[in-house]
């Protein structure tokens, strides 16, 4: 529960003659802000409180620990401790966060049951998540059940990242890293300049990067007949070199206006270039394949992008309450071509297919949030959003073995997605010791889709989300506090799953079909239930255990089968229930909080066990698809005057997973070390080093498909090496 730091409360507070009455001041959590300097410097001046250490009181007030709605935060020190350019490696060491290349997990469910916002919002198409910088963030909150305030399409959660908006004191800093790895090369530079000038701050954020990678890898296919025999056997081996290069810039401006009003300009402008080149080698061990028997493949292209965006958000005081409004409007530009040649064993046979494809994408919408204080302790908020994201996407090809005619295609894609949003909800203190949050979320999300020689398709979801969550703390003042929330959330099918549009593999196989959506398709409903219990029993200490269901209905799941015309196709549908269920442990404290005069230790540990069950999939593990049974994280950092170290081991559990009758996959288990090292060179520069992946683990796949013709099975491995980094920070 939150206080209201007024000039008066503040210095009684500092004064240590306020307590009582401060304990049952509880406004809304948006009325919370930073107490003025002029009280401040009079509570300083008071001889009698300048012996008075208040830094990690158990008064003062944590996100975490005082809000009713469950939440962990990151802060900024934590999200550039070990000197990553991207948001993803950051989370790698969140709890309860898995991260597989750049999927993002919670509850080990993928980026389709994990909602990631910025700033509070989705993003909209074109933007690149791993174009943004971790110095332009100012925390990171994950949140495991979901409110009214953002979009209940967090059946899994929600990661929600802060970008800094408003400069507290000038800031000129300058960010230079090398990462090297078997692999891969990388240069990232990333500079900041802000300042302030009277009721007006400003902020600029500029990155630049260039990455070299190659890729090879080795998969053997095989054929089995019924009876097990095996009829074909084939290696493969592939090789991928690429190339990018990326720039962004992110300005900022704040003015503070009459009677605490603010009006907010932010831009985000990201440019893209990326150069690829593939080849395969095939080998056949057992057995003949179909002619023209396609044994040597060699493609390349390019790709440039960019995404431009400005947001405009006025914060004012309106009928004894706040409104905090915004706009924003954004245009996104992709435009791909690709070559590709596959010879048969003797060459006299050539395919080729020559590809371009371009797309833009517009995005343009409107939120807000009025907040207001009714009756004793309830703080009430409403709100809207609304928006409306375009694509138009043409795509030409021509294809055909070289020597005889080839074909030419053109086709034209227009999907439309509309979203309109109104919520309600209260956050009511009870008493001192407990609190309810209520809310309620109405949302619809329309898309339309058409395009050349595809039916043209509508489809209509509205969901009514409404939440319950409370949280009781002890009243012995032990820190022990209990949580509880009651969700209804949901996961709408995406633009792909929803169109007739069909995506051809240029050599359809059981390995490489094509895929196609179904307009039919309706969104998964989950009800959840999470119970969750923390101690805080130290400053900067808790220790939490919190156990968790989903309940979900229209589960959709992707199918393999072949067509009318016998070529193999993925198509996602509809198709019964599914119940997931998870059990998280975290612990985090300081070695002080142990030994009083311990060295500078921090230690972290969490754990993350999930189950989960499909009931249209036969078993055992029928699992949801790719979920991560077990994540564990251990983590240590020590801190003295000029140095600064730390290391994290994370361990993945893998495993077999039913996707259906007839599909099955493994899952790999991975262990990852990373480690930190940084030393103060001098005022303003020191010198960050880092290692990531350092047991080098390799990639493995490994998946199948059984039916009463005979089974396919397709086994895959790709190189992996520790990647090591070093970080030149400055500040002037």
């Amino acid at each position: 529960m939150n206080l209201r730091l007024t000039p008066i409360a503040l210095a009684a507070a500092l004064l240590g003659t306020a307590t009582a009455s401060l304990a049952q001041q509880q406004p809304a959590k948006e009325t919370i802000k930073a107490a003025p300097k002029e009280a401040v410097k009079a509570a300083a001046a008071e001889p009698a409180i300048a012996k008075v250490e208040i830094k990690g009181s158990a008064d003062e007030y944590d996100a975490r620990r005082d809000d009713t709605a469950s939440k962990t935060v990151m802060t900024h020190e934590e999200i550039i401790k070990y000197g990553d350019t991207n948001v993803f490696d950051v989370l790698k060491r969140a709890p309860g966060v898995t991260v597989i290349g750049n999927a993002i997990r919670m509850r080990g469910l993928g980026n389709g049951y994990t909602q990631i916002m910025v700033n509070g919002e989705r993003p909209p198409p074109g933007f690149t998540m791993d174009t943004l910088a971790p110095d332009q963030i100012e925390r990171i909150e994950v949140v495991r059940a979901a409110t009214a305030e953002n979009s209940m399409q967090a059946i899994a959660g929600s990661i929600n990242i802060i970008l800094k908006k408003v400069v507290s004191k000038p800031q000129r800093d300058l960010r230079i890293n090398s990462a090297y790895s078997e692999q891969q090369r990388n240069l990232f530079i990333n500079g900041t300049l802000a300042d302030r000038d009277g009721q007006l701050s400003w902020y600029l954020n500029a990155t630049a990067s260039r990455f070299l990678g190659k890729n090879p890898s080795d998969s053997t296919e095989q054929f089995t007949s019924p009876s097990g025999q095996v009829l074909q056997l084939r290696d493969k081996a592939s090789s991928q070199s690429n190339a990018s290069s990326s720039v962004g810039l992110a300005p900022r401006l704040n003015w503070k206006l009459a009677n605490d009003d603010q009006l907010n300009l932010s831009s985000y402008i990201q440019s893209q270039r990326f150069n690829y080149g593939n080849g395969t080698l095939t080998s056949n061990r057992i057995g003949s394949f179909p002619q023209p028997d396609y044994v040597d493949r060699q493609g390349d292209g390019r790709n440039t992008s960019s995404y431009g965006n400005i947001d405009v958000n006025w914060v004012t005081k309106i009928a004894g309450g706040k409104l905090d409004a915004k706009a924003n409007i954004g245009r996104a530009n992709s435009d791909n071509e690709n070559h590709a040649l596959s010879y048969t064993a003797d060459r006299k046979t050539v395919f080729a297919r020559v590809g371009a494809t371009s797309s833009q994408f517009t995005h343009s919408g409107t939120s807000g949030k009025y907040t207001r204080t009714i009756f004793e302790g309830h703080a009430l908020s409403t709100g809207w959003e609304a928006s409306r994201q375009g694509s138009d996407d043409s795509n030409q090809r021509v294809e055909g073995i070289i020597g005889l005619a080839q074909n030419s295609i053109n086709e034209e894609f227009h999907p439309v997605v509309t979203k309109v949003a109104a919520y309600a909800q209260d956050e009511w203190n009870v008493s001192k010791d407990w609190s309810v949050y209520l809310g309620a979320r109405w949302e619809t999300i329309n898309t339309d889709s058409s395009g050349s020689g595809l039916q043209t398709t509508d489809s209509r979801n509205r969901v009514l989300s409404p939440v319950a969550q409370t949280l009781y703390k002890f009243p012995d003042k032990s820190g022990r506090q209990l949580r509880l929330a009651l969700t209804r959330t949901f996961k709408a099918p995406n633009t792909g799953q929803l169109s007739a549009r069909r995506y051809e593999s240029d050599l359809n196989t059981r390995f490489n079909p094509d895929y196609s959506g179904n307009p039919d398709l309706k969104p998964e409903l989950a009800t959840g239930v999470d119970l969750t219990y923390e101690h805080f029993f130290a400053p900067g200490a808790v220790f939490s255990v919190g156990g968790s269901q989903r309940r979900i209905s229209d589960y959709i799941r992707s199918k393999l089968t072949q067509d009318a015309r016998g070529y193999w196709l993925i198509q996602p549908l509809n198709d019964g229930t599914a119940t997931v269920r998870s059990l998280d442990v975290e612990l985090k404290f300081p070695l002080k909080a142990l030994m009083k005069d311990a060295p500078g230790f921090d230690f972290r540990a969490s754990a993350n066990r999930n189950w989960s069950r499909v009931d249209s999939v036969p078993g055992p593990d029928n699992r949801l698809d790719q979920q991560i049974p077990l994540t564990l994280v251990l983590g240590t950092d020590y801190r003295e005057d000029k140095y600064s170290a730390g290391a994290s081991l994370s361990y993945r559990q893998g495993g077999p997973v039913r996707i259906s009758e007839q599909q099955s996959s493994r899952l790999q288990g991975r262990r990852e070390l990373e480690g930190y090292l940084l030393y103060k060179i001098r005022t303003g520069y020191q010198l960050r080093l880092g290692v990531s992946n350092a047991l080098g683990e390799d990639n493995l796949g490994d998946s199948q498909y059984i039916d009463t013709n005979g089974g396919s099975r397709t086994w895959t491995r790709s190189p992996g090496s520790a990647r090591f980094s070093a970080n030149l920070e400055m500040k002037f």
